[in-house]
């Protein structure tokens, strides 16, 4: 063979010669493949979505430099920065990392992409589909300013106080025990009513709760503007005790001279009215207002909301929380008992301090104040959550809405309501364990057609085979699709780009994450100590000790720390 070579190509290397042939072919067969590639890419594939889903240039504006440059025009203080000196936590909240298809070249997984500091997010994932783990903790823990977030667990508090420790001071508030740690501090939800308005917004969200159930509009909208005169009655020298104690007795006069005396007639003469009626309607409203009001009566949260002159506690500042870098935690249980009026009540205080401070300096705040709802529908039940949502946006206040699936919402805040959350969240994230077939039906729908290559093979009397290459229309993702969408996968909507997949990023992949899941081991340890042996933790735990967590089961750690501590007879498990 090398005899060959010599004689047809004298004096040249057979290297040389079969590198010349071999650029040769590259030269004459790429252009057929990346024409392939991008045909194929155009029509799509019955079995694969992602090649008609969104690519780089169509999320241009979720991207890290398009991000960092929107970020120095809302924030000044960035402005002054050079680009590659500004930390990509400070341009924005992560999302994902865009998905790849697999026809292009380069790794599957493209740059994270990040929702702006004018975005409000509205996340929609099942039950153990990677809420926690994914969305929030990294938000919280990315957040640059001033944070809060709301939970019904211990699993988020538990990986993430430790680190924001290094921001500023951690207030949990936490009537119901669920971290296990003493009350440190409380506040006071009367404080702020100084119009009939902050006290109408106060009765809002303990009626809120029971919208969903049998009774009538007309008992829960004479319930709430009870609630909202003694919540008035007593806000200037009183106490929610008082509340309860007048709920407790509709004939009680004092509210409605309180209301005469202090200069609020309008509410006092209303009150008195409803008092001086029909016993059997008087009662009715205040039997309502009494079932919206049932966490009054739970000595333990009145605890958190209530002067106590035994043992002087710090008092909460909502007005203050949103110049700071401290972090907020709310924890609450679901279901009967749940203190999810106050989580609503202190939650609305620190968003509405929040906008005033905004437009005291300038339109926004700078750094912005991140606002993790999680379980929003269940503790948080914000009652104009919905309308103002993309208010906040444009102040400074980035606000990340998680719930279980679409019908949760509108149980909450009804179809309306849910339409126009739906609506102002400028960045959607549909992950998995969507079961609704209506909603599944309608992301199906939002996503789009593609033309799919169909491939037809025939025979002719004489034998002779042919082949015809037609298309067809087919959706993107079917409904069918939407409910099988993987765990740690999510479709992301985002105003003025086609739907993108994106793979969420859990923290225990992260940069941190033998620290943060020493601090959740940590944070595990502490509350089973508690449980066993009645031993609180005095201080937030902030401990490193090496990673003990089982990956296998993220969105699970807490409890399966306490069942590996139990197993392995730690004393303080």
């Amino acid at each position: 063979m090398n005899g060959e070579w010599s004689l047809a190509y004298p004096g040249i290397p057979l290297a040389a010669v079969a590198g010349v042939f071999g650029a040769l072919l590259i030269s004459v067969t790429a252009p057929v493949v990346i024409c392939i590639a991008w045909w194929s890419g155009r029509l799509g594939r019955a079995d694969d979505a992602l090649p008609s889903l969104a690519r780089l240039h169509d999320v241009v504006g979720l991207t890290p430099a398009a991000v960092t440059a929107r970020a120095r025009q809302l924030r000044p203080m960035l402005s002054r920065l050079p680009p590659e000196d500004i930390a990509p936590d400070a341009t924005g909240l992560a999302l994902g990392s865009l998905r790849r298809s697999r026809l292009l070249l380069g790794p599957a997984d493209g740059p994270v992409l990040r929702a702006s500091w004018e975005d409000g997010v509205l996340a929609l994932m099942g039950p153990r589909s990677g809420k926690t783990t994914s969305l929030a903790v990294p938000m919280l823990l990315g957040a640059p300013g001033a944070a809060l977030a709301t939970s019904n667990r211990a699993d988020l508090w538990a990986t993430t106080h430790a680190a924001r420790t290094d921001h500023g001071r951690v207030w949990v508030f936490d009537p119901q025990g669920i971290t296990r740690g003493e009350q440190r501090w409380w506040w006071d939800p009367l404080t702020a009513l100084t119009t009939v308005e902050d006290a109408a917004r106060l009765a809002a969200h303990f009626v809120q709760p029971i919208r969903g159930s049998r009774t009538s509009d007309f008992w829960l909208a004479a319930a709430e503007d009870l609630l909202t005169s003694l919540f008035l009655a007593a806000a200037r020298g009183g106490s929610l005790h008082d509340v309860q104690m007048w709920l407790a007795d509709p004939s009680d006069e004092e509210p409605a001279s309180l209301l005469l005396r202090q200069g609020w007639a309008q509410a006092g003469r209303a009150l008195r009215g409803r008092q001086q009626g029909a016993i059997e309607t008087r009662d009715g409203i205040w039997e309502t207002a009494r079932t919206a009001a049932r966490c009054l009566q739970d000595p333990a949260i009145m605890a958190w909301v209530t002067p106590q002159k035994s043992s002087p506690l710090a008092q909460f500042h909502p007005a203050e929380f949103p110049f700071s870098t401290d972090t907020l935690y709310l924890l609450s249980k679901d279901g009967a008992g749940s203190c999810a009026p106050m989580v609503a009540g202190l939650t609305d205080q620190v968003l509405r301090w929040g906008v005033r401070a905004a437009e005291d300096y300038g339109g926004r705040l700078d750094p912005p104040l991140v606002a993790v709802l999680d379980e929003a529908a269940n503790i948080c039940p914000i009652a104009d959550l919905p309308q103002l949502y993309s208010h906040y946006g444009g102040r400074g206040l980035s606000l990340i809405t998680i719930l279980q699936n679409y019908a949760q919402g509108s149980g909450v805040w009804g179809d309306r309501g849910m339409a126009t959350l739906w609506a102002a969240g400028t960045i959607k994230l549909i992950g998995a364990g969507i079961d609704d077939p209506r909603f599944a039906t309608d992301v199906s729908t939002l996503v789009g057609e593609h033309d799919v290559a169909t491939l037809s093979l025939s025979r002719d009397p004489h034998g002779t085979m042919s082949r015809q290459l037609s298309t067809r229309r087919q959706r993107v993702l079917g409904p069918e699709h939407v409910r099988r969408l993987t765990r740690g996968t999510a479709l992301l909507l985002a105003v003025g780009c086609r739907p993108a997949l994106v793979r969420l990023l859990p923290w225990y992949e992260g940069p941190r994450a033998a620290d943060l899941t020493a601090a959740t081991a940590a944070s595990v340890r502490a509350i089973a100590g508690f449980r066993a042996h009645g031993i609180r933790s005095a201080e937030p735990v902030a401990l490193w000790p090496e990673n003990t967590v089982d990956r296998a089961e993220p969105a699970a750690v807490v409890p399966a720390l306490l069942r590996r501590f139990r197993r392995s007879g730690n004393p303080q498990a």
